[in-house]
């Protein structure tokens, strides 16, 4: 009898060694998955998209950080010359592509002006051609300018509370020594 008393004793007690080790682990695995959720991402004015063109290649910080109704300043607009018969890949960050963006393309003849727009993990990178087919025949193909990619990001404002923000990131596709060709828009 004493023999089958500890044998209880003892079963009973790896049964609630288990119990709350199993308590543990699903305890662990909802903190991490609420801490992954909830996780801070970048400030908006720290994401920067990767752009490239044949062998040269630039980082584009934002043109605009505009927090709503809010006055919004223009930053520097990086360079990066896209020949008419090249490509121009832009590599979007998970942070930009985990929600609607959108893409603008300014041509040397507004009218092969365009805009896409993506939904949440839609595209994380797109290629755009260093000119378009000519819009009427026998005329010259309209050579990209212009690239400005727009988002709406969560930052936080100088209080530290959470805010939206519209920010644009914006190249030109001409190269540096084409500042003076630009149209603005």
């Amino acid at each position: 009898m004493a023999r089958s008393r500890q044998a209880k004793k003892k079963s009973l007690l790896q049964i609630l060694t288990l119990v709350v080790a199993a308590v543990i682990v699903v305890v662990a695995v909802v903190v991490a998955q609420n801490w992954w959720k909830n996780r801070p991402g970048p400030e908006p004015k720290d994401v920067s998209i990767s752009a490239s063109s044949g062998d040269n290649s630039v980082d584009i910080s934002p043109y605009q950080v505009c927090a709503a109704g809010t006055p919004c300043e223009e930053g520097e607009i990086p360079s990066l010359e896209v020949p008419a018969d090249g490509d121009l890949t832009l590599e979007i960050p998970r942070s930009i592509y985990d929600h609607d963006w959108s893409i603008v393309t300014i041509y040397d003849d507004p009218a092969a002006n365009d805009q896409s727009n993506y939904g949440a993990n839609e595209k994380t990178s797109v290629t755009l051609h260093g000119s378009v087919d000519p819009l009427t025949e026998g005329g010259e193909r309209p050579r990209l300018v212009v690239v400005e990619v727009s988002a709406m990001m969560i930052g936080h404002d100088e209080n530290g509370e959470e805010a939206p923000y519209h920010v644009v990131w914006s190249l030109n596709a001409r190269g540096a020594g084409a500042e003076g060709q630009q149209k603005s828009n």
